[in-house]
């Protein structure tokens, strides 16, 4: 009898526990019946592709068959166990009755679990709700977004030869109705494809999305042969050729991979046009083909034909061409891999946002004399007032009652101290491009004095996100965030009174200003001036070269400071990563004692550039030139609801600077001028940011030595290699005059190449190419060669 009920126990027991891990489903499912007036219908990424980093479009439909409403459509991963630090993402909506209504809301990728979705809620009450589903793509993917009129136009990008390229690629139909608005917003794809396409169908804040994105360091490609003035539109200046018509062709000798050529049986049409500037990677008869330039941090490829125009679009070699001319045309951002999270690489920034200068410590002296008095008054005093009044039994209140009087009057000196309104500090880091924009990263912290809710607006348009307060997991999302087109609020739900909370932003701010160097390098000297053209003020200024740094204590808006400083090209290798680590010491004002360094805003704000460098180092594609100084404000316009705060603020402005040809028209460019790229290897590799890791056999670099197309009359070629193990590999350098190898010994003398030898080893399209190699059974890490010239820019 005693084993049946035992058994029976176990039944209900069981049973009770499957119904209560089956809860949740329930409810999600009974949730989204709550009003049956109200469907929601989502389509994540791009057709369901995305890549899992940066943002990704959400897109929700919701059909309304009941009254009116309003409300807010969230988007949150629901079960305990997956949502992360307990932020959700919203959007305020109205649908009429009996409307449907489209919304996209943007999130952050790692937003995109299992248990992801998106809720209609009036304010606790949810109306509707259903799962948001997608697939996934990691960084090593090649995310390629083509706005085109033939939806096959770029699918020779997914079939390239993975002997000659290593990344995969994902090519996906983005629609007018998921540009963005903001540049940042559209970083989730890689590289941009517009071909054949009205671009005037687009919005102007979708065009000048695209221009920031491109700018930011995206990769654009704009075609269309005979309807190229229609795709291009209003970019037309990016473009680095500026078309005033079309011809016809007979035939394209320069389209050819390995064996395979394009025969024309037919006239082709492409193009033509006044080249503005940049690299001709292939032309015919006079015609290019194929142009890229620089745009701000990003890069324009142009091409002269329609890429879905026969008989290319069906060409075999289609696949290996542009295997071969993508790396030439966008180098090693075809390798860069963004963040996963916005926060990634801004913990040191946020430790700078939370060193609050007006939140100070409650002061030690006046703890003291808090203490000192009720040591004095509860022990001695009130012992002998009590017995001489033969009442020492009253000890028993008096002591107790004089701690809580002590207690509150600590508290509220204290609190006193700290303030009683809501206190804003940010942390940021200004990078100008010279061309009078500039990329914005901060981050802002608020102190609260009570607990409630808080409301906090980071004006301008961008990418923000709640800053993760470290607490893995949340019964539930109490941060609720909304990027709007030109504005971002973070509702802050259940905040502690004196606690603090972050929000990191990043954006793209035009008419910056910049800063105007007329230096040049003669002798070994760096010389010359630097011009502050922007707004901002700066304190502790540093000018560097490579390994080299040059102080000055102030540089005020429209002043100028005067540059002498030593420079030698081997400075510009500061030795594998950490370089930057090494001089952190100098670039950090008023710093004696190195183990303190990172307790200071400015030092925690330098680390930023370390942790960077130590993700990232890459000698050969930076710029070893630049000038960082510090401004005591805040960049970012912030505002919290109920408030009058206005952020304090301290950032970093950095900048490259450019060197000018000397009075006898030599100049210096330095590494990070030209573009490196792989044109064959027998070894086995596996791509990195920064170079390659290799096993045995050798690697073929090309340098092209023609900076933005100009042709140059070389004095002196500097050459370093360099290994993040410290690995041996031998080199040897192409001659184009006997068409082999010859050791880099024979041509290089202590790495340099004379203006004797110039001739034979760089070619006449300007293309200085090096083999390396190596005979170890392990894998060897290879970067990028550092190459910088001084020579003469020669007019065509």
């Amino acid at each position: 009898m005693e084993i049946k009920k035992s058994r029976h126990w176990l039944f209900v027991l069981s049973v009770s526990l499957l119904i209560i891990a089956l809860l949740p489903a329930g409810i999600s499912s009974a949730e989204q019946q709550a009003n049956p007036a109200v469907k929601l219908e989502t389509k994540v990424g791009f057709e369901g592709d995305y890549k899992e980093s940066g943002l990704v479009p959400v897109q929700v439909t919701i059909t309304n068959t009941g009254p009116d409403l309003e409300g807010d459509l969230v988007v949150d991963a629901g079960d305990t166990s997956q949502r992360s630090e307990g932020v959700a993402f919203f959007q305020p909506v109205s649908v009429a009755s009996g409307s449907t209504k489209q919304v996209t809301i943007t999130v952050p990728a790692q937003m995109m679990r299992s248990y992801t979705y998106v809720s209609l809620m009036q304010g606790e009450t949810m109306v509707a709700q259903t799962r948001v589903y997608g697939r996934g793509y990691g960084g090593n993917t090649l995310m390629v977004g083509v706005m085109a009129d033939n939806p096959d136009t770029a699918n020779f990008l997914g079939v390239m030869p993975r002997d000659i390229w290593t990344k995969n690629v994902k090519v996906v139909q983005l629609k007018q109705e998921l540009i963005p608005s903001s540049g940042v917003q559209l970083q989730m794809v890689d590289m941009l494809i517009l071909n054949n396409y009205a671009l005037d169908t687009l919005n102007s804040q979708q065009i000048q999305a695209i221009r920031d994105w491109t700018d930011l360091g995206g990769m654009l490609v704009v075609a269309g042969g005979p309807q190229y003035k229609k795709t291009v539109g209003t970019l037309q200046d990016m473009s680095p050729v500026e078309v005033t018509g079309v011809t016809q062709l007979t035939s394209l000798s320069a389209m050819k991979a390995e064996d395979r050529v394009l025969e024309l049986t037919a006239p082709f049409t492409v193009s033509t046009g006044t080249l503005r500037g940049g690299n001709v990677l292939a032309e015919e008869g006079g015609i290019p083909l194929f142009v890229s330039r620089s745009f701000g941090q990003g890069k324009v490829l142009y091409v002269a034909y329609d890429l879905a125009q026969e008989p290319i679009a069906s060409w075999a070699g289609n696949g290996r061409f542009w295997a071969e001319v993508l790396p030439r045309a966008f180098g090693s951002a075809l390798v860069t891999e963004k963040y996963d999270t916005l926060q990634d690489g801004m913990w040191s920034l946020r430790r700078a946002a939370e060193l609050i200068p007006s939140l100070k410590l409650p002061d030690v002296s006046g703890f003291a004399l808090f203490f000192g008095l009720y040591a004095l008054i509860a022990g001695p005093m009130l012992f002998f007032i009590l017995r001489y009044k033969r009442k020492q039994n009253y000890m028993w209140v008096f002591v107790p009652l004089l701690s809580i009087i002590t207690g509150l009057g600590i508290f509220s000196f204290g609190a006193y101290q700290r303030g009683t309104g809501v206190l804003l500090h940010q942390a940021g880091l200004v990078e100008l491009n010279n061309d009078g924009k500039a990329k914005v990263s901060a981050v802002t912290s608020m102190f609260v004095p009570l607990n409630g809710e808080y409301r906090m607006t980071i004006h301008g348009a961008g990418l923000v996100q709640p800053y993760a307060n470290g607490r893995r997991f949340e019964d539930e999302a109490n941060v609720w965030a909304w990027l709007d087109t030109d504005r971002a609020e973070m509702r802050f739900r259940n905040v502690e009174f004196w606690s603090m909370r972050n929000a990191v932003s990043q954006q793209y701010i035009a008419n910056t200003g910049s800063f105007t160097s007329n230096l040049t390098l003669n002798n070994g000297k760096l010389q010359g001036t630097v011009t502050n053209e922007t707004a901002f003020a700066l304190r502790d200024v540093r000018v560097m070269a490579g390994s080299q740094v040059q102080n000055f204590d102030q540089l005020a808006p429209g002043g100028t400071i005067q540059v002498d400083l030593n420079f030698s090209p081997s400075a510009q290798l500061m030795q594998g990563r950490g370089g930057m680590r090494r001089l952190s010491s100098r670039l950090v004002p008023g710093n004696t004692n190195s183990n303190s360094l990172y307790e200071t805003r400015e030092g925690n704000i330098i680390q930023v550039l370390e942790e960077r460098d130590d993700y990232r180092y890459d000698p050969s594609q930076s710029s070893s030139l630049k000038i960082i100084g510090w401004a005591d404000q805040a960049v970012t316009e912030v505002s919290v609801e109920g408030s009058s705060a206005k952020p304090e603020g301290i950032t970093l402005v950095t900048a490259p600077l450019q060197m000018k040809p000397s009075p006898g028209g030599d100049v210096f460019f330095p590494a990070g001028s030209f573009e490196i790229v792989k044109s064959d290897n027998t070894a086995r590799l596996e791509e990195a940011p920064n170079g390659y890791y290799m096993e045995k056999g050798d690697l073929t670099f090309d340098v092209y030595l023609r900076p933005n197309g100009e042709k140059l009359a070389i004095n002196k070629l500097y050459l370093f290699t360099w290994s993040e193990d410290n690995a041996y590999f031998s080199k040897d350098v192409y001659n184009w005059k006997t068409g082999s190898f010859d050791p880099y010994d024979k041509v290089f003398t202590g790495s340099v190449l004379g203006q004797d030898k110039a001739g034979s080893y760089v070619s006449d399209e300007g293309v200085l190419r090096v083999r390396v190699s190596h005979d170890s059974q392990d894998n060897r890490h290879i970067g990028r060669p550092l190459v910088s010239v001084e020579g003469k820019v020669i007019n065509p």
